[in-house]
């Protein structure tokens, strides 16, 4: 087992969101996959939809480094998963550099590059300013939690007088060096959802703009010396409690059906890569294409992404609906997080105003009504013994949606009393039954075994009592 990580590595940071960090990051990885490199992405926090696309440029699973979700230990083990074999890690930052939870650098870019102990490479993005530039990259070289910034990465310059303006006054002011510099370049642009980037899955000119991004800064960008940074990054210690045992499960392998396509993506790596470890066949299945679940499934796992944007597909697809609801009645373990949730409802009515049928596991109607309604960090007490956890356990998960629940009716029980990041008590969340557990919670199972271990051993349980049938 490994006890320390030696992988070079740089965070891509930024001053704020929106200056081009997946952007750059996307770029770089195709820039030195180009030379022969075998590049590992990372996304600081919580979120889906950046990671899809660098790792639709790697090649390989972009892995999440949220160290409120994680802490620290679980965090540097998932970095050492994540670069075994490869020759660089490119770490993309969320936000600015300093925001985390809460007002606080708990969780931030800052916070995850001192735990990963890498150089920052900080993004400006100096399409309205030019002098000022080197006040901005001062303040967040000098600011009292900076991590080592090791130089600038300039966005949306206009001209090369404007590149030659802003680095001199960078160099001159903050004494950071400019390793590159791209020109204001619309047709680079991602497009935009209300909720964030289109996911790369949607996005059909993705490779067209990587192929440009990857001509763009072989050019423009000083990729020797981001590398001869990247190098100079401190080793890594591992703690001793490994959250990947390194050995075979111990039990029976059992065949755990997951959906994968459109509609449900949001998967951290690490989940699925530990429930293999423990013993479980992870089948995919597209709730959208097949008509039921995988054959002899002896648990089912249906994560968010975009349920509500596939509605009328999903709704179309009764078959899958029916075969999800005889599993269910069957006793098959399922677990639903977000869009799975709302996809296991009766129903489903679009910010349109139209109503649709769902799979009809849990009664409960959901709404889209143009609202964020929940978003952030959240603490969560379980309230009752389900298929992933005992109950009285604390976890930590993230919420992002859209919806609401209009309607609820029948005999399950909350599964958790939810707090916020700072403790305080919000509310009850999500659905459990003896084999179902639903919730618009993201949990990243690398927090606690517990979870994996009870979700594998109640499939085992369920495949052995099928087999005596």
């Amino acid at each position: 087992m490994l006890d320390e990580v030696r992988t070079p590595r740089l965070v891509i940071a930024g001053t704020a969101s929106n200056v081009g960090k997946t952007i750059l990051t996307a770029g770089l990885i195709a820039a030195f996959k180009a030379r022969g490199l075998t590049v590992q992405s990372f996304k600081v926090g919580p979120d889906y939809i950046d990671p899809a696309y660098l790792a639709h440029v790697s090649g390989r699973p972009c892995r999440n480094l949220d160290s409120w979700m994680l802490g620290e230990g679980a965090l540097r083990q998932v970095l050492a998963q994540g670069a075994l074999g490869a020759d660089l890690a490119l770490v993309e930052g969320m936000l600015g550099l300093f925001d985390g939870r809460g007002g606080t650098n708990e969780g931030s870019t800052a916070d995850v590059a001192r735990i990963i102990k890498a150089p920052v490479v900080l993004v400006i993005d100096v399409a309205d300013m030019a002098q000022s530039s080197a006040a901005v990259a001062l303040g967040f070289k000098t600011y009292a939690e900076s991590p080592k910034i090791a130089g600038v990465l300039l966005n949306n310059v206009s001209s090369d007088a404007h590149r030659r303006s802003v680095e001199d006054a960078i160099w001159d002011i903050a004494k950071l060096p400019v390793l590159g510099a791209l020109r204001a370049m619309p047709q680079l642009d991602i497009p935009q959802r209300e909720r964030g980037l289109l996911p790369v899955i949607e996005n059909k000119d993705w490779d067209r703009t990587i192929a440009l991004l990857a001509e763009t800064i072989g050019r423009d960008v000083d990729l020797d010396l981001l590398l001869r940074i990247a190098t100079k990054a401190e080793l890594v210690p591992l703690v001793p409690k490994k959250i990947f045992q390194g050995k075979p499960a111990e039990g029976p392998s059992v065949r755990l059906a997951v959906a994968y396509d459109e509609a449900f993506n949001f998967y951290y790596p690490e989940n699925l890569e530990l429930l293999e470890e423990r013993g479980a066949q992870v089948v995919p299945f597209s709730p959208l294409e097949d008509a039921h679940l995988p054959a002899d499934a002896a648990g089912v796992y249906l994560a968010g992404g975009f349920s509500e944007s596939f509605v009328e597909p999903l709704a179309r697809n009764r078959a899958m609906a029916d075969s999800i609801q005889r599993a269910y009645r069957s006793g098959v373990p399922i677990y639903a997080e977000c869009g799975g949730l709302m996809y296991l409802g009766r129903s489903l009515r679009t910010r349109a105003g139209a109503t649709h049928q769902m799979a009809g596991v849990i009664p409960v109607d959901v709404e889209m009504d143009g609202e964020i309604h929940r978003f952030g960090y959240r603490q969560i007490l379980t309230l009752e013994e389900s298929i992933l956890s005992p109950r009285g356990q604390f976890y930590r998960g993230h919420e992002f949606h859209w919806s609401r629940i209009t309607g609820h009716n029948g005999g399950l029980k909350s599964a958790y009393q939810m707090l916020n990041a700072e403790g305080d008590v919000i509310g009850y969340e999500g659905f459990v039954a003896p084999n179902l557990l639903a919730s618009y919670i993201h949990l990243h199972f690398g927090q606690n075994p517990v979870l994996v271990d009870k979700f594998v051993q109640h499939c085992r349980e369920y495949a052995t009592v099928q087999a005596t049938l």
